[in-house]
């Protein structure tokens, strides 16, 4: 298949996707500002992981739980109706979180009401993607939702939530956190799309229980499908490994205060942009499935690098340098800090390209009337799967160190993955497609929708 930019750049001509993509940003940099200010405020207070594991185990268990039924009821009700909901759900969520900042038992009471709402909300988001564009748009399609997820974690995380906690408080971000979600329901809903059922037409529903038996026939005679979820699951669990133990890691590794995650976050997201730039043509020239394996490959080798970090500082002073001493002598930037900040970028652009050809690999394989039950079950079975290194990890990490902690995480994935890939216990039963593009099970032509 050709490389047609102009195909591409005409995706923002979509009226439809181009106000999802704008209620993704300003929603995505609500959630990640809110989110940040969360995971500063409880572990400054406590000093120790164990709360940003709890905090991070508030928002997996209602996926375990509701993850799959929400996913249903995605797929039954109008996917606007569902978004719009959901936005104001949320703004409520974060000005209640900021009525109550002070108590501990309401804080994870209300993250676990945002992660629930979570579960209706994501499938849905996910599901209309492939209902909106053409099929031949999907790696780009997917590409420009990362990049405004990536957008919002820079305006968010790197930006307004550090400078609201600096000049004011965490308060100051739930506050702002709020009104950016009323913004996002009025760019997805009612107000300002003309809401009508007709604007959301969708197939006919299969059926819950029919919809969960393609699901899983997918996963277990489609070869590429089944290797994309096992990448992004481990992947996933090992961004959350990642997400509890940052603010230790940069205080007793980086030897800086927990809310400069900034130092690594800024980098990550640079990496994560040059990875959208080069996840549509990837895509097109190797396959979706591949280039999700090469993605998580480097995602799990910059862990470890993470871990090793002294050693990666060492050896790449001996042998490059790449002015890591001119910025310590001369900027005072231990070079510890610079070596961290060279490895996330490499970390951000493996973890974007794992994700967008992921989701390109369910896209085409996938029936369209069971993508939101799909997607569901995914992340059900990720998060699942992912609960118990997570309810132990903080603990590890106080007790063996960080970097170990890290080390371990990243070598005990690699060995989950490899084990699941060369599998014949859980590999899939069928021979693989013969194609990479079209619906595996189904039998159905994916839609064309129009523009």
């Amino acid at each position: 298949m050709d490389y047609d930019l102009q195909d591409d750049v005409r995706l923002l001509k979509n009226d439809k996707f181009r106000r999802l993509l704008q209620a993704r940003f300003v929603g995505q940099t609500a959630q990640n500002a809110m989110i940040y200010a969360l995971l500063i405020l409880l572990v400054t207070e406590s000093g120790s992981s164990i709360h940003s594991t709890l905090l991070i185990v508030a928002l997996t268990i209602p996926s375990i739980v509701l993850g799959i039924p929400g996913g249903a009821i995605a797929d039954l009700l109008p996917r606007r109706f569902t978004l719009t909901l959901g936005y104001l759900a949320r703004a409520g969520v974060a000005a209640a979180l900021f009525y109550y900042s002070g108590d501990l038992f309401y804080i994870y009471l209300f993250v676990v009401i945002h992660s629930t709402i979570g579960q209706f909300f994501g499938p849905a988001e996910a599901a209309t993607v492939p209902a909106i564009v053409r099929k031949d748009q999907l790696s780009t399609a997917n590409s420009m939702m990362m990049l405004s997820l990536m957008l919002a974690q820079i305006v968010g995380l790197v930006v307004m939530a550090p400078i609201l906690i600096k000049l004011i408080s965490a308060d100051a971000v739930f506050v702002v956190a709020a009104v950016l979600f009323v913004v996002a329901t009025y760019i997805v809903g009612w107000l300002a799309s003309d809401f009508t059922r007709t604007q959301d037409e969708k197939p006919p529903s299969i059926g819950f229980v029919a919809a969960m038996r393609e699901g899983f026939h997918i996963l277990r005679t489609n070869r590429h499908a089944y290797l994309a979820i096992v990448y992004l699951t481990t992947g996933l669990s090992l961004s959350k490994v990642l997400i509890i133990l940052m603010p230790k890691y940069t205080r007793d590794v980086l030897d800086i205060a927990p809310e400069d995650t900034v130092f690594v976050a800024a980098p990550a997201a640079i990496g994560a942009g040059v990875g959208l730039l080069m996840v549509p043509l990837a895509i097109k020239v190797f396959g979706a499935w591949r280039v999700a394996a090469g993605a998580f490959f480097v995602f799990v080798l910059g862990f470890i690098a993470l871990g090793l970090v002294v050693f990666v500082r060492d050896f790449v002073q001996d042998n490059f340098d790449f002015g890591i001493s001119f910025l310590e002598d001369n900027f005072s930037l231990a070079s510890v800090i610079t070596v961290t900040m060279m490895l996330a970028i490499p970390l951000g652009l493996s973890f974007t390209m794992l994700n967008v050809a992921t989701r390109v690999v369910m896209n085409e394989q996938a029936p369209q009337e069971a993508q939101g039950r799909i997607f569901a079950m995914q992340m059900a079975l990720g998060d699942f799967l992912s609960l118990l290194p997570l309810l132990i990890v903080g603990v590890v990490a106080d007790v063996v160190g960080v970097r170990a902690t890290l080390l371990a995480s990243a070598i005990a994935a690699l060995g989950v993955a490899g084990y699941l890939t060369f599998s014949k216990q859980f590999g899939p039963v069928g021979p693989p497609p013969s194609s990479e593009a079209g619906p595996a099970s189904s039998g159905r032509p994916a839609p064309e929708p129009g523009t």
